[in-house]
């Protein structure tokens, strides 16, 4: 689980060890042989493999959908459309303001749909399963941000990694599972703030995440009568990433951001950066610079925008093979606040150390994820 902490006093079976030590063991001998394990979909095994392909090809693409809702609504209220196709159009339309009217709020089978999507994407996490429940038995002890990169278009492997974790980190009634984080917009947009609710996803502003850190607060995890689990999962090379992202290309954006890492030393919240293997490979990318005129809307309007495509030059995605690999989480010291604003020497430490840590976990795995050429661009 990484470095020995003062805040964990539990001893293995292994010995003397603690848990954080024994966990750190674990990882360290699956990292030497760069182990990656496949995900199994245990709720969805009653369905036939025929049917579960057929319907993890078809949220697939309404997920991908989701990102289109905006063009998608504008051609279906042009008048002309409206009078070709009245029905659909007026269906379309209705359920879009069903969907703004009705409350996002966290839906635990909404995680679950994501384990449709291993099979098709041969999924691969590089954690033992051993370690998983360990580091779960920890979640009392401990603060956890699980940052993604890279961010992708659509970023499928957000729903893959709900779905993992909802299934793998779990031990004796215990969940890792905390709470996400997407950009403002999002809940502003029909559909895509339904399904990221049901993901426990709120926004992704500072205060809005320190707030959950510390006092286990998130709206949609909230409105089902619940706190949530103090640990944050976000992809926090956002918007930039999206015009990184093209098939083939290993790019993240991450080396001028500070705030997660500042938000980890005021929180004291223990930093795993993760290295998704697969998540560019959806969809090529019209706009893949920050100069283009996609990338200078997005930024005004704080949301990606780009026209993308997929198999037949449609939004049905091509599909990858996915490998999910987590990097041992760094210890964080929380940073006393009566001491003043927290030093810059030790926001580039921990920053160095991040960008260190993802590298390692990138070239460790690249050739058992299939990419044993693949180089990491920082930007």
């Amino acid at each position: 689980m990484g470095k020995k902490s003062n805040n964990v006093s539990a001893t293995s079976d292994a010995g003397k060890l603690s848990n954080i030590e024994y966990c750190s063991n674990l990882y360290n001998e699956a990292k030497k042989d760069a182990t990656l394990y496949k995900c199994e979909p245990e709720d969805w095994m009653w369905m036939p493999k025929p049917v579960r392909t057929a319907v993890a090809m078809v949220t697939l693409t309404l997920f991908a959908c989701t990102f289109l809702v905006v063009p998608l609504l504008s051609i279906f209220l042009i008048p002309a459309v409206w009078r070709i196709a009245p029905v659909f159009s007026t269906c379309f339309v209705g359920s879009a303001v069903l969907s703004m009217v009705l409350p996002a709020r966290e839906w635990e089978w909404g995680r679950k749909l994501g384990q449709l999507w291993y099979e098709v994407l041969d999924l691969h996490c590089n954690t033992p399963p051993e370690y998983r429940r360990l580091v779960t038995k920890e979640r009392d002890t401990m603060k956890l941000i699980m940052a993604m990169h890279p961010h992708g278009i659509v970023p499928f492997h957000a729903v893959l990694w709900a779905a993992f974790c909802d299934q793998y980190y779990q031990i004796d009634g215990k969940k890792l599972y905390g709470f996400g984080a997407a950009a403002d917009v999002v809940q502003y947009l029909p559909f895509l703030r339904n399904v990221m609710g049901w993901l426990s996803a709120g926004g992704a502003d500072y205060k809005v995440l320190l707030d959950g850190l510390e006092h286990g607060r998130c709206p949609p995890v909230n409105a089902v009568g619940r706190e949530c689990t103090k640990n944050l999962f976000i992809l926090p090379g956002g918007i930039a990433e999206v015009f990184t992202s093209t098939p083939r290309k290993h790019a993240i954006v991450f080396k001028k951001r500070k705030g997660l890492i500042r938000l980890s030393l005021e929180t004291g919240a223990l930093l795993c950066p993760t290295y998704v293997f697969g998540a560019t490979d959806f969809f090529e990318n019209l706009a893949t610079n920050e100069s283009s005129i996609f990338a200078q809307f997005s930024r005004k309007f704080r949301m990606g925008v780009t026209i993308f495509w997929g198999l037949w030059g449609t939004p049905v995605p091509y599909c990858p093979k996915i490998s999910l690999c987590i990097a041992e989480p760094i210890p964080v010291e929380q940073w006393d606040k009566s001491k003043g604003p927290i030093p810059a020497d030790l926001v580039e430490k921990l920053h160095q150390q991040y960008l260190d840590a993802i590298v390692d976990v990138f070239e460790t795995y690249k050739a058992a994820a299939g990419h044993p050429d693949a180089e990491l661009i920082i930007q």
